[in-house]
């Protein structure tokens, strides 16, 4: 072949090879596979789950006991749901939030508490997890708080399931004993137990700090991050904090797990709220509360021993329970600029929403498993127009499941409930009492929620 033909060919290889690297680059930043430069737009996410606190811990819902403003300034400043649900126990409803998919599907069914006896019942770390998802296009991740997904002593898969640094409560010690968590905690921070170093530390201060650390570090960096605060507060024990009057424990009761002495619970509420304005302050100081979004949820319902009132009305703690009073939680989110404050949102959204959110505001992919959830990112950006609501959400304990719409329960007892106003429970309807088109409705949900086991 004439050398000028070689020369041609030549080129023609070179061109072609620099076409395909150019666009198989851009493909990756339009569909977010690259980790290597993150959208400098990409938002940063602050996601903080309480642990056990129904709407009327929440003065912003109408909760009368306990004030607090800096959880009430994410409705002034954001958007408080009307219709948020999740699963009435706590491992549940944390699988369903990190994997985006119903708890019969991962095998985490109800809580986790002993090792010998739920080895088995732990989340694999080969579920997905909206944290794997956003660091794979650059997001920094953590997590501070309350696992209970897996026994950190012998299953400790936190990097696995794409946190970068974390530091959690370790409820059982290699040692197979109970730990505490508030006074005289007993911590686990990136594989490196912590124990002496801050027995004389109030733990859930402790783990606010570090993430505010976390999200000073990233800030420095120039990398948006995934901040999960997964508060252990207002869980029992109920035990003074530090700014309780009383620090007397004396008379506390005990029914196999130490419950402490319940009068200590509003104290422990206001302390989560103080946490909750830290970590506002943080982003304050650093100047990134424009481009943070702010979620505030709650893993389940008020714990069942204890009472309190909301609009005064008494109401009983439902945590456990399969009503509103277990399931129907707060969810307050403020993105300065984007997400109107002071507005209300009525839409259905449940646990497994959140993971295809993050994945859609982050530009980043879906997992490739099968993912129950569905994005609510349009009504955070104001294209509320073009979101299709959800007709029902999905509430699971143990074997007990059941489709929750706006007005009815369909339960796979064959139970069909009428649902009543906040916090009473839905009442049972016989078929008869129901007219034919929305019977007929009613049944074809049955079917449904008998096919999503399938």
């Amino acid at each position: 072949m004439p050398k000028t033909l070689v020369d041609i060919q030549l080129i023609r290889v070179v061109f072609i090879t620099f076409l395909g690297l150019f666009f198989f680059s851009k493909g990756s930043e339009i569909y977010g596979y690259t980790s290597d430069s993150p959208n400098q737009d990409s938002p940063n996410i602050l996601f903080i789950l309480a642990d056990d606190l129904g709407q009327e811990g929440v003065s912003a819902y109408g909760g009368t006991i306990i004030k607090t403003p800096n959880i009430d300034r994410l409705a002034d400043e954001g958007m408080m749901f009307t219709n948020m649900f999740v699963n009435p126990y706590c491992t549940p409803t944390r699988s369903e939030l990190l994997t985006g998919r119903y708890p019969f599907r991962t095998n985490t069914l109800f809580p986790i508490s002993n090792y010998d006896r739920h080895k088995n019942d732990v989340l694999d770390k080969s579920e997905p997890s909206f944290a794997r998802q956003l660091k794979s296009v650059g997001y920094r991740t953590a997590i501070a708080g309350k696992w209970q997904l897996s026994f950190l002593a012998q299953q400790d898969w936190l990097n696995d399931f794409g946190f970068d640094t974390y530091m959690l409560w370790q409820i059982i010690s290699e040692e197979n004993e109970r730990t505490t968590r508030y006074h005289n905690p007993y911590y686990r921070n990136d594989g490196a137990i912590l124990d002496n170093e801050i027995a004389d530390k109030y733990g859930p201060d402790v783990l606010v700090e570090f993430l505010s650390g976390f999200i000073e570090e990233s800030h420095q960096d120039g990398k948006p991050f995934m901040a999960y605060y997964t508060a252990m507060l207002p869980h029992f024990p109920w035990v003074p904090t530090p700014d309780s009057k009383d620090k007397n424990l004396s008379t506390g009761f005990s029914r196999g797990i130490n419950y402490g002495i319940p009068k200590f619970y509003p104290d422990m509420v206001k302390r989560l709220d103080y946490n909750v304005g830290r970590l506002l302050e943080t982003l304050d100081r650093l100047d990134i509360a424009e481009n943070t979004i702010v979620i505030f949820l709650t893993d389940n319902g008020t714990d069942q021993h204890l009472y309190s009132f909301i609009n005064d009305q008494v109401i009983y703690g439902g945590k456990g329970t399969l009503t509103d009073r277990g399931s129907h939680v707060p969810l307050l989110i403020r993105w300065p600029g984007k997400v109107p404050p002071n507005s209300k949102n009525d839409h259905l959204i449940e646990a497994a929403d959140f993971l295809p959110t993050f994945s859609e505001l982050a530009n980043a992919p879906l997992p490739k498993e099968h993912i129950d959830g569905r994005s609510f990112a349009k009504l955070l950006t104001g294209d509320v127009d073009s979101y299709e609501p959800k007709e029902w959400v999905h509430i699971q304990t143990a074997e007990g499941r059941y489709l929750r719409t706006k007005e009815w329960i369909v339960t796979n007892q064959g139970e069909f409930k009428k649902v009543q106003p906040y916090p009473v429970d839905a009442v049972i309807k016989e078929k008869e009492e129901i007219e034919g088109d929305e019977l007929e409705k009613l049944m074809s949900f049955e079917s449904l929620l008998q096919n999503l086991h399938e």
